[in-house]
């Protein structure tokens, strides 16, 4: 095996797996590795801090003298618990809790692609389903700013003097990029757009290292990441660097600004006295631009393709776990909200007398209703943005329903039950959608019947 290496923040570290037992194990994590840095699947500082944290497992694996992981055991993974608690670092230290969940998870995750490329070598993958270091991480994962907290951030960037602040927060507020791509822009980063007096926003995924285009931004971000270049001019002069988020040190020293900004977020917090409703001090992180981002975009019935590709995910399934919430203030009213607009009819004769309207233009019969949208009938290239979207076109202004369409609505019932139960294990954020169209088909259901107990 080969030594090779790892690139973190802009330095060399050597990988050298000579002399880590058991070699048959080391081996596959050797080639696991490889993969993942081909493939661009991980950052190379994720990848240097999975090498890390995973010489502890090897030293677990070695204690047991474990050669065949295949044959590791749930009360294997219990030991394992207890092994790593007592663990000390090289600075003789107990290994931290966060550090513990890491062995676990890499080991988890190299589990998996064992079970993908070589099963015979896996360990069964039950032995993760019940974990020591599973918490309720909901807040952390779903976490978004309140549209109350967004006003108090924008109203802050349109006084905001610094330029290194108004140019990453401005990013973050309208494009949601990750930090790591943020500090990473360079001064070739705007570039002409196609569209009259607007510029294209061009950068590289730290993860991908494929070149990402956001076309026409928004003048507040061209102005802030025009005022850094700028701003930053010389001092690319003074050094070999081609990025923008530079800055001199105490010594004179040039130098790039970390992936992570956690010290300037909160620095911008408590220059503009940032706060909840409550009066209590708004903890941000770029992540939760992030998921506001997407957040805003569903609620505003955006495509979940739309969002994906704004935060630039490979699998729309990490968009969808992750970065989508329902706003608790939108869950409460939207059920309502949509009844409001639901014309629900007590009996067929009246939509009769509503196709009388039409002239000789008859009303589309749905799946769950009547559509009013003339242009539906008669045009039959036409399909509105609404019935492309939903499928199900409850809730739109141009539809009304009966309740001879409540066999047809008690049957989407059941359906949402199965498929809440079938998409359990992608997380709560895509359930509170689905549960909220349940909310909504058993509304209409309760309001149909009552039609029918009054006829």
């Amino acid at each position: 095996m080969q030594p090779f290496i790892l690139t973190v923040a802009k330095r060399e570290k050597y990988i050298d797996y000579k002399g880590v037992e058991p070699q048959a194990i080391v081996r596959r994590h050797y080639e696991y590795i490889l993969h993942l840095k081909r493939v661009h699947a991980k950052t190379d500082t994720s990848l240097y801090t999975e090498v890390k944290m995973m010489a502890y497992f090897f030293k677990f694996l070695l204690y047991k003298e474990v050669k065949d992981l295949s044959r590791f055991s749930y009360p294997l993974v219990q030991e394992l618990y207890a092994f790593l608690a007592t663990t000390l670092t090289k600075a003789n230290k107990p290994l931290s809790q966060s550090s513990q969940r890491l062995v676990y998870t890499f080991f988890k995750s190299f589990s998996k692609w064992l079970y993908n490329y070589y099963p015979y070598e896996s360990p069964s993958l039950q032995i993760f389903i019940k974990s020591n270091f599973k918490r309720n991480n909901d807040t952390l994962k779903t976490a978004v700013i309140s549209d109350y907290v967004l006003k108090q951030i924008r109203n802050a960037l349109r006084v905001e003097k610094d330029v290194y602040a108004k140019a990453y927060i401005t990013v973050l507020f309208y494009y949601g990029l990750c930090s790591s791509d943020i500090v990473s822009l360079k001064e070739d980063c705007l570039k002409q757009s196609a569209q009259d007096n607007k510029y294209d926003l061009y950068y590289v995924n730290h993860k991908s290292k494929e070149a990402v285009i956001v076309p026409a931004i928004e003048f507040p971000v061209y102005k802030a990441l025009s005022l850094l270049i700028t701003h930053t001019e010389v001092l690319r002069l003074k050094s070999s660097y081609k990025e923008i988020f530079i800055k001199e040190n105490k010594q004179k020293e040039v130098k790039l600004f970390f992936a992570y900004q956690a010290d300037l977020l909160n620095w911008f917090v408590k220059k503009h006295t940032i706060h909840y409703e409550n009066k209590a001090p708004v903890h941000l992180t770029s992540n939760m631009f992030r998921r506001t981002l997407a957040t805003n975009l569903q609620s505003s019935g955006a495509p979940i393709e739309t969002t994906q590709v704004m935060l630039n995910h490979k699998y729309k399934r990490t968009t969808m776990q992750y970065y989508i919430k329902t706003k608790e203030e939108e869950y409460i009213t939207e059920v309502s909200r949509l009844l409001e607009h639901m014309n629900i009819l007590s009996n067929t004769n009246d939509i009769l007398l509503l196709n009388s309207d039409y002239s000789e233009k008859q009303s589309l019969r749905l799946a769950d209703g009547y559509c009013l949208n003339t242009t539906m009938t008669s045009d039959k290239e036409y399909i509105c943005d609404t019935f492309k979207k939903q499928g199900n076109c409850y809730g739109c202004t141009k539809m009304i329903t009966t309740p001879e369409f409540l066999p047809y609505f008690k049957e989407l019932y059941s359906q949402k039950e199965d498929e809440i139960q079938r998409e359990s294990v992608y997380g709560n954020s895509l359930l509170q959608h689905l549960e909220f169209e349940k909310e909504l088909v058993g509304a209409l259901i309760e309001k149909l019947e009552s039609f029918g107990e009054k006829r």
